[in-house]
């Protein structure tokens, strides 16, 4: 059972005053799904001329929840107020592109709770929680660690870390825009990302493990293209190895705000060479994680 549907079967006496916040969620991801979610879709993939982002629409939402339901493994650890907290948030975490394009959408998302049946301090909670999935500049540690908030407890720092990981675990060969790829049809600047997407077809938490899976399938044609980024060019391995420690990056913030019992301590790699059903090449596989004592590197200058 997935969050969303671990939620559904919770009834108002589960919520503060008995509210029927099921009733509310279902309104409000109506009116995301008719609204909202096919227009940012239309907007991220027309941003300007070299920008087509890989998918964003309701889709790339159900993949958050379900990433997110599969680090938790058993949903019941968060109590029915947070479920409901933590699945808006999902809800309008990239909905802000319908705005001002890519540009500040984390915290423009917001703006569509207008919509939302619940009081202006849920909101504000809420969009906090959405609003930490992008930027580097410590955006959970910058979140009160929980609240009380009608007797309940919500743990918000958790809450944003699930969605900010979830959100990361979400970017796999689902997302690619595949067709329009193959003709050729996305600027020379995007196709990076959706080649990226398109050859990730594993990308899943393993509890047992404490660990993060990640398998590629590269062609022929996918190793010796080069691609643009950042005005240079770079071929999609090198990517791989560049986005794989960036996962690992991640999952160390993540773990920063979590229980130990839902943290993830390596990133397990492996890279498979198909052209139709023969291999090409021998898989490569590797492994990253943290290992023996920390060391840090510090420049100090000292003036008398």
């Amino acid at each position: 059972m997935n969050l969303e549907e671990f939620f559904e079967t919770k009834h108002s006496i589960d919520f503060p005053s008995e509210k029927d916040y099921v009733a509310i969620y279902r309104t409000f991801k109506q009116f995301m799904n008719s609204e909202i979610h096919n227009e940012v879709k239309s907007v991220t993939t027309r941003l300007d001329n070299k920008v087509y982002l890989n998918d964003h629409s309701a889709n790339h939402v159900k993949m958050v929840m379900q990433k997110v339901s599969a680090i938790l493994k058993d949903c019941s650890y968060l109590t029915p107020y947070e479920c409901f907290i933590l699945l808006v948030a999902i809800q309008i975490h990239d909905a802000g592109h319908i705005f001002n394009g890519r540009e500040g959408h984390e915290k423009t998302g917001r703006n569509l709770m207008e919509k939302l049946e619940v009081t202006t301090m849920e909101k504000k909670i809420i969009g906090d929680i959405a609003r930490a999935h992008s930027g580097k500049n410590d955006p959970i540690g910058g979140l009160s660690y929980k609240t009380t908030i009608f007797g309940q407890t919500v743990r918000i720092q958790e809450l944003a870390a699930l969605l900010r990981f979830g959100d990361e675990l979400a970017d796999e060969n689902s997302r690619a825009s595949s067709y329009m790829l193959e003709k050729g049809l996305i600027p020379e600047e995007s196709k990076l990302y959706h080649a990226f997407s398109e050859s990730l077809y594993n990308f899943m938490p393993d509890k047992e493990s404490h660990s993060i899976q990640m398998g590629f399938c590269l062609t022929k044609q996918q190793v010796q293209n080069k691609y643009k980024k950042e005005n240079s060019d770079i071929y999609l391995l090198d990517e791989i190895y560049i986005r794989t420690f960036k996962t690992f990056q991640e999952c160390l913030y993540y773990n920063r705000f979590v229980n130990y019992e839902h943290q993830f301590h390596s990133i397990n790699i492996k890279i498979e060479f198909l052209d139709e059903f023969d291999s090409f090449f021998d898989p490569i596989s590797y492994r990253i994680e943290e290992k023996g004592y920390p060391t840090l590197l510090i420049n100090l200058e000292f003036k008398l």
